[in-house]
């Protein structure tokens, strides 16, 4: 299950995740002297970036994994890679490693492994209930759901380009997960998720019904 956490707007809810996933790098950073974050693409973590890409950390000795990806060119503007770069690998957190998901899939199951378990993964929710690119309309979402392995090809019937997502098993191996939402349309969906039902119909409902790790939701209207 999931707690969340709710705030006037959504400066105050992306400085306060942003000072809660700075605090977890650190700490992985000052215990085992590297750390990893997995993060969303899209719109909605833009501020969320901004701001923790000014965390005085060691970033030479992070990681950051998209969460899921667009196989379109690296420089396309729906490229989750792109975002990313732009927004959170700026300033002093440009020193930070990146891992591509367009990368060979044995190449990027070598490198998921080796950075298992992640030490924060940051994630959204889309108003489909979908999250990375796991989407309920999604060729064989129940396979993806339940599947052993890290990443996933994912095929959505009506989105412009096919995906690759880290599966369930991928993003729950990691010691901290959150959700950043925003608006009233998708609280809803978040509670409709935390009453229970098929995963399959609201996929974010793998990461919120789980005992693995704890959930901390992060919301403003």
């Amino acid at each position: 299950m999931a707690d969340l956490h709710r705030y006037a707007n959504r400066t105050g809810a992306c400085d306060a995740l942003a000072g809660r996933v700075a605090d977890d790098l650190q700490g992985a950073l000052a215990l085992a002297g590297t750390a990893s974050l997995v993060v969303s693409g899209g719109t909605s973590p833009v501020e969320f970036f901004r701001a923790l890409s000014q965390a005085d950390l060691d970033w030479g000795r992070v990681t950051v994994v998209p969460s899921d990806e667009r196989r379109v060119p690296a420089d396309h503007a729906d490229s989750n890679a792109r975002m990313i770069r732009a927004e959170l690998l700026r300033g002093r957190a440009g020193r930070a490693d990146f891992v591509s998901l367009l990368e060979p899939p044995a190449a990027i199951a070598d490198r998921l492994v080796g950075l298992l378990p992640f030490t924060a993964v940051v994630l959204g929710m889309g108003q489909d209930g979908h999250t990375a690119s796991l989407f309920p309309t999604a060729t064989g979402i129940a396979d993806a759901l339940a599947s052993d392995e890290l990443c996933l090809p994912q095929e959505v019937p009506g989105l412009p380009a096919p995906r690759i997502s880290l599966t369930p098993r991928a993003l729950l191996k990691t010691d901290r997960l959150y959700l950043l939402l925003f608006g009233e349309d998708k609280k809803q969906v978040f509670e409709a998720a935390l009453a229970g039902g098929p995963a399959e119909e609201l996929p974010v409902r793998a990461v919120l019904h789980q005992n693995k790790v704890p959930v901390d939701a992060y919301w403003a209207p």
